[in-house]
């Protein structure tokens, strides 16, 4: 039976450590397709059936979901044996890369109706732009005050304590054990921005995971660290490790997962909180070695404040953009003929394994 994974793709985040994560990912690949040309909503459906025509193959299948449209797939990664990324040009921008082989589906667009709502495209394509930069501009805002927030945790943590912590945390799941291998090292992103506010796919990236850990803790106070050492740790042993990285901030690690062991350990604090709900989950515990005082808890909570109705700001913005980008593509999708999209995607159905 095959695993079906699901991620965000991350396109509503930008800069050069999101793209750092795109190229991890393709380098998994052996091929690289990527639809241009046609950019309405039924490049996701062919997706979609793309993926379903696989899995029912017993092939493991990871689709990558569009930030804006949860239910739209922006690119399918096939497993073993074919490792095949196809990708779709909506929203996407990537460096160019050799290995990128382009299937333009621009002989599916009936240009003529293209031409009739031109008007009615530039008009929403300008609305689209100014939402986006106010969305963004709320996100450079709440991340200032993010940071904000984590210098006045810091001042209270107990660097100490937490040192030896990770120790013990490393030798209770990786003991003395050493692999005759050289470690793989895999790169997703944990979830994004997306009209309904900030969405993971915690619990499709965990389904076969046998233990989890659910850390507790303030900002600024060394989880992504942690985990980031633990990582270094396991590749030197040998073990593979798949770094999750927060599609906000793309410098910190949200959760680090040691497939061989079925385990991990994710920052389950706002605004992916998550509780232990099955065997194997447990809690791991930061909060404990950091003590603000009473002063310092009125001024963090003054930063929250400020970070939260930031953020909404954004999401609001992020709705208005998804809005006119929806508009946008139903009209691409009444230019756009099916049975020709069937036709220029047709090799991408591989029948041998």
């Amino acid at each position: 039976m095959s695993a079906i994974i699901t991620h965000f793709f991350g396109q509503s985040l930008t800069g050069q450590g999101i793209k750092n994560v795109y190229k991890e990912i393709m380098n998994e690949a052996k091929s690289i397709y990527l639809l241009e040309g046609a950019q309405g909503f039924k490049v996701s459906e062919k997706l979609l059936e793309l993926g379903d025509f696989y899995s029912k193959k017993g092939i493991d299948v990871e689709y990558y979901h569009d930030p804006f449209f949860e239910k739209s797939i922006q690119a399918l990664f096939i497993k073993k044996p074919h490792d095949i990324l196809i990708l779709e040009a909506t929203n996407l921008s990537l460096d160019p890369l050799e290995n990128i082989q382009v299937i333009s589906l621009d002989g599916c667009m009936d240009h003529q109706k293209i031409l009739e709502q031109q008007k009615n495209l530039e008009y929403l394509k300008t609305r689209k732009e100014e939402y986006y930069q106010q969305c963004f501009q709320s996100l450079s805002n709440a991340l200032k005050l993010h940071d904000e927030w984590e210098v006045e945790t810091r001042r209270y943590m107990d660097w100490a304590g937490l040192d030896a912590k990770i120790d013990e945390l490393i030798g209770t799941v990786l003991g003395n054990e050493n692999i005759k291998k050289s470690g793989e090292h895999t790169h997703r992103l944990l979830g994004t921005l997306t009209p309904a506010g900030a969405r993971d796919y915690v619990q499709s990236i965990t389904q076969n995971l046998e233990k989890r850990l659910f850390i507790k803790g303030y900002p600024g106070t060394g989880k992504s660290s942690m985990m980031k050492k633990l990582a270094e740790v396991a590749l030197e042993r040998g073990f593979d490790v798949q770094t999750i990285w927060c599609g906000l901030d793309s410098k910190s690690v949200d959760m680090v997962i040691l497939p061989e062991l079925k385990w991990c350990i994710f920052d389950s604090t706002e605004p992916h909180e998550y509780f232990p709900e099955r065997a194997g989950d447990e809690i791991f515990d930061m909060a404990s070695l950091c003590h603000p005082t009473a002063v310092e808890e009125a001024n963090i909570q003054a930063i929250v404040s400020n970070y939260r109705a930031t953020m909404k700001e954004a999401v609001m913005n992020a709705n208005l953009y998804a809005e006119s980008e929806r508009m946008a593509r139903q009209l691409l999708d009444e230019a756009t003929n099916g049975e020709k999209l069937d036709e220029m995607t047709a090799g991408l159905f591989l029948d041998s394994v």
